[in-house]
């Protein structure tokens, strides 16, 4: 008889409800749709920084030399970061840039602007920039 009633109160708590149950399932698809949610997020926000990037690469040149423009006319001094780095005119090393127009990877700034030449996947062809 003792056989009996051990062996019956082992079975009945092992025994699992239907509301653990689905409580279990909600935790579990909540995790997985917050693992989703942020694998999203990163991913939009590497495009956006992607883009940021290459436009920030094209203003560079153009900010350096409006600041020390600014810095010219009135007489103060140019940021070391403006004056050091970024050059203008044919003092200004030509350079690789990701390309502004997004058409293809890299664009050739010639000293003073951006050039026809392109390169994708190292390999140099020419595209007009757009004016």
């Amino acid at each position: 008889m003792n056989a009996i009633v051990y062996l019956v109160a082992t079975t009945s708590c092992q025994k699992t409800s239907t509301a653990a149950t689905i409580t279990g399932s909600v935790i579990l698809l909540a995790i997985i749709g917050g693992i989703v949610v942020a694998v999203i997020a990163n991913a939009s926000a590497r495009r956006k920084l992607t883009a940021a990037n290459a436009e920030l690469a094209y203003l560079r040149p153009e900010n350096a030399r409006l600041q020390q423009w600014v810095g010219s006319m009135s007489g103060s001094p140019v940021h070391d970061a403006y004056s050091s780095g970024y050059m203008t005119g044919s003092a200004r090393p030509s350079q690789w840039h990701p390309d502004p127009s997004g058409r293809h990877q890299h664009r050739l700034w010639d000293g003073t602007q951006w050039s026809d030449q392109v390169a994708d996947d190292g390999v140099i062809s020419t595209d007009a920039v757009d004016r």
